[in-house]
């Protein structure tokens, strides 16, 4: 098993959580999106809990920082934390983030400092997952929420594309989860889990079936023809929206309440 400081070597500059989107201006709709809106299409957005008012909130794996900026508009007392130190210092110094460049273990915080903890598609990433919920149960405020966001183990696409699961993502995801594990693990952590969201959009489907069809190349690749064609963007598009309905989908997000009295382990 890698350690974090060897993992973070892995991912490169432009990986899409680095990437610059406080740059990026929303752009009109056009007639393609007016299309896609009209045959049942959607953006695909993350399924955050409900909260009746602003708190306090520390997004795990933050990256630049895009969501918690969104949260600070909305009110909330918001903190990062991001191993890649570069994302870290451009979210600190493009918008005044409060990002901690490193691991949450290493960032200490204070006991009962946040309402919300956000693991969004970074649990997935961590190579000691059990430390991480102690670590969440601590410094979560009595009742306070934790959400996280994997891919899921179980999914249609997991069973159908085997090595060739888009998500399988070695060595960066050092773990894979399903709704079974993550509730067991979440239990025994003194989490009591309220929800649970099956959540993917198009690309696991239409990246895998790339992959798998580029499965005689020296290292697959997501890109080709299939990926590249609109026909099959649209069809995958339904697709995964079917996966999301049956909960067979790619991608799981599980909120958590804290319980007010540890039970042990």
């Amino acid at each position: 098993m890698y350690e974090e400081a060897e993992l973070v070597t892995f991912y490169p500059n432009h990986y899409y959580a680095f990437a610059d989107r406080f740059s990026v201006s929303e752009p009109l709709p056009s007639f393609k999106a007016r299309i896609w809106r009209l045959l049942g299409l959607r953006e695909h957005q993350t399924k955050d809990p409900k909260f009746e008012r602003p708190g306090r909130m520390l997004d795990v794996g933050c990256g630049s920082g895009w969501f918690i900026s969104q949260m600070r508009d909305r009110g909330w007392d918001v903190k990062g934390v991001e191993p890649n130190v570069a994302a870290a210092n451009f979210g600190k110094s493009k918008k005044g983030l409060d990002i901690f460049p490193g691991s949450l273990m290493d960032a200490n915080f204070p006991d009962g400092s946040f309402d919300y903890v956000r693991l969004n598609h970074s649990f997935e990433h961590m190579e000691h997952p059990n430390r991480i919920l102690d670590e969440a149960y601590r410094i979560l405020a009595a009742n306070g929420k934790l959400m996280i966001g994997v891919p899921n183990r179980d999914s249609f696409n997991a069973r159908v594309f085997g090595r060739f699961w888009y998500h399988l993502a070695l060595p960066v995801h050092t773990f894979s989860y399903s709704v079974r594990t993550l509730s067991q693990m979440l239990l025994k952590h003194n989490f009591h889990v309220e929800n649970v969201v099956f959540n993917t959009n198009m690309l696991p489907l239409l990246a895998g079936v790339q992959l798998y069809l580029n499965r005689n190349h020296a290292s697959p690749d997501p890109q080709g023809r299939f990926s590249k064609s609109r026909l099959a963007t649209l069809l995958c598009c339904w697709g995964a929206s079917l996966q999301n309905v049956f909960h067979v989908a790619d991608v799981i997000e599980m909120t958590a309440t804290k319980q007010s009295a540890r039970l042990g382990k």
